[in-house]
């Protein structure tokens, strides 16, 4: 006889909630490894550890470095680890999955908070936004210090809920963006600041994840 669906075992939603969020977390990881390896390999694990931020879980990065070079995606030598061919496609793959046209470093003192920025390039994304406010603190929860989110559409860059028409008062910015990234029509354009360069790319990656 089936038991009263009162007496029933639940699912632990908990256990589940913690699960999906240790998995995100290591799908960022992944990718934050696989940047690292591509734009500073050869590298050590020990260094790659640090520029990740996973220094107290070098279970982790060991296990992400075996699976990564049991796929061939990274090759291991005396002078440390890099992306082979194969992993390069994977990166780049894996940011056009997140409508990641471009990330890297951005210096911009004018949309800066923090002591070092990343300007991110996400294509046709700005109709998935809502509030800027919320990707923000998206940002922040990904270890960023603060982030200006921009939006390019009809020729004009803003920032939603600050300057309708971000162009009229700072056309030297806008060229500077422009020239930089190259925006098309609904890209966004977001400036992540962080305390160092790998915050803010962690973060930027939050912030790409997060509206895929």
């Amino acid at each position: 006889m089936d038991l009263p669906k009162v007496l029933s075992p639940k699912p632990n939603t908990r256990r589940k909630r913690n699960r999906e969020k240790r998995g995100k977390r290591l799908e960022i990881k992944e990718l934050l490894m696989l940047l690292a390896l591509g734009r500073e390999g050869p590298i050590g694990r020990y260094r790659l550890k640090e520029l990740i931020g996973l220094s107290e879980h070098e279970g982790w990065v060991k296990q992400m470095l075996a699976n990564l070079q049991k796929q061939k995606y990274v090759s291991s030598s005396k002078t440390g680890c890099t992306l082979t061919e194969k992993g390069k496609i994977l990166l780049e793959n894996r940011l056009k999955t997140l409508h990641i046209v471009d990330i890297k470093p951005f210096d911009l003192p004018l949309l800066k908070a923090g002591p070092v920025s990343v300007g991110l390039h996400l294509q046709n994304t700005a109709d998935k936004i809502g509030l800027a406010i919320e990707l923000r603190d998206i940002a922040v929860r990904g270890g960023a210090t603060g982030a200006t989110i921009t939006f390019f559409k009809e020729g004009k860059l803003s920032v939603p809920s600050v300057y309708p028409d971000f162009l009229s008062e700072n056309p030297s910015l806008l060229k500077k963006i422009q020239d930089f990234f190259n925006p098309e029509d609904n890209d966004v354009i977001a400036i992540v600041s962080a305390e160092d360069e790998w915050r803010g790319f962690e973060a930027s990656i939050t912030v790409a994840k997060a509206l895929s």
